[in-house]
């Protein structure tokens, strides 16, 4: 292509900072913004944006008729043509039954906001948060919000980590807290109700919706709403060696008794390239192992896939590892269907969800487990997380924390 041709099709690219929804139904569509760009020799990138959370897209792609956005990692496309000033096309992703389709929308021009609340109401805090009505079937999380004005923003906090970067707003009696980030597609509606108290209906995707209810928490009940970290999963005998050997994404297999980590402490993520909380975790473990790697730690992943298809599930993982740059060794482990019957899960009691991340000693005895991660949508308990994480691998080498 000729650089007059590029810059012809370059000039009718759809830059800039779109305000866009999916739409699984019409009455109750998912707000998100994508930020689109154009740099050096006109290569266009872009990301997906909720509350200043920016979730990179791998590529963004436009031929003059049809804008394809894309995060590989996660096996998921936006495909979508210009309709007048705005866009419209289709979100598709991989997931456990088969694929997603939800409709999308984008303009430039913001959704309006509602008014300010005139009774000078905010949600800003912590509330106890519970999903769902059916008795054993009931979610339980913890809500962190900040007001201005009217926008709402936030996230929810469950045993395997965060709901990433809520935002909407209050008008003083209803509220709306949406998210998209490339999976996540949640959409929260509720009113505040006489006594102080929050219920409304969730909605992820197309599934049906499901109520929901919260309470204020004050600070110490809002620190204990739920166990920590380290508090789910443990070992069932924390006495035995834990021990894995699967294939990498070129087939190679990778041991725990293999030269490399003989005599080594090490720690073992489990996680799914699907998995936006394992994407959170992924940077810090990475920064991990470049500073604690040459000190004989050793680091692996082990992935839990949606499919068994070998070499879909290959490919996944050499995306997230390029994506990530991770240098360690990520490897198959399984599906999430079948996780908890693998030789990986069985030795732990307690096991949620993803990530869970192992800390090993020298003789690969599990010292300490973690459930979930609290990425950058939690603030400060991100920056928590991360410290407690560098404790426990100087833990692991005997070191002050």
């Amino acid at each position: 292509m000729t650089a007059h041709l590029l810059a012809l099709l370059l000039s009718t690219a759809p830059v800039g900072l779109w305000h866009a929804a999916l739409v699984p139904t019409s009455e109750y569509p998912v707000y998100f913004d994508v930020r689109i760009a154009a740099g050096k020799g006109g290569k266009l990138s872009g990301a997906l944006v909720n509350a200043g959370v920016e979730s990179p897209l791998s590529s963004v792609t436009w031929d003059g008729t049809t804008l394809v956005l894309a995060i590989a990692s996660y096996d998921m496309t936006i495909t979508a043509a210009k309709a007048g000033d705005a866009l419209e096309g289709t979100y598709r992703r991989t997931v456990i039954s088969g694929v997603a389709e939800v409709p999308f929308t984008a303009s430039l021009t913001a959704p309006p906001l509602p008014p300010a609340p005139s009774n000078g109401r905010s949600l800003a805090g912590s509330w106890s948060v519970e999903v769902g009505g059916a008795p054993g079937k009931v979610e339980k999380l913890t809500g962190v919000f900040a007001q201005k004005g009217a926008v709402l923003t936030g996230t929810l906090l469950s045993i395997t980590g965060d709901y990433g970067a809520l935002h909407g707003w209050f008008d003083g009696e209803r509220m709306l807290l949406t998210v998209f980030d490339g999976v996540h597609v949640y959409r929260y509606d509720g009113e505040l109700l006489p006594d102080g108290t929050l219920a409304g209906e969730y909605r992820s995707r197309t599934s049906p919706p499901i109520s929901w209810k919260a309470s204020r928490l004050d600070a110490r009940a809002a620190a204990s709403n739920l166990p920590g970290g380290f508090e789910i999963v443990r070992a069932k005998d924390p006495k035995a060696p834990y021990a894995f050997a699967y294939a990498d994404a070129e087939g190679k297999v990778v041991s725990s008794s293999d030269p490399r980590f003989a005599g080594k402490p090490m720690v073992v993520s489990f996680m799914g390239t699907w998995c936006p909380n394992c994407a959170d975790e992924a940077p810090v473990l990475g920064d991990l192992a470049a500073r604690y790697g040459a000190k004989g730690v050793g680091f692996v992943s082990l992935a839990f896939e949606y499919t068994d298809d070998v070499e879909r599930n290959r490919r996944q993982v050499k995306r997230f590892t390029e994506r990530f740059g991770v240098t360690y060794p990520v490897l198959i482990a399984g599906t999430t269907r079948t996780a908890r019957e693998t030789a990986a899960v069985m030795p732990l009691e307690g096991f949620e969800g993803y990530p869970t991340t192992l800390f090993l000693d020298k003789a690969h005895r599990i010292v300490k487990i973690h459930s979930g991660f609290d990425g950058p949508a939690t603030g400060e308990r991100h920056a928590k997380v991360k410290r407690e994480f560098e404790a426990a691998v100087k833990g692991l080498l005997g070191t002050p924390d």
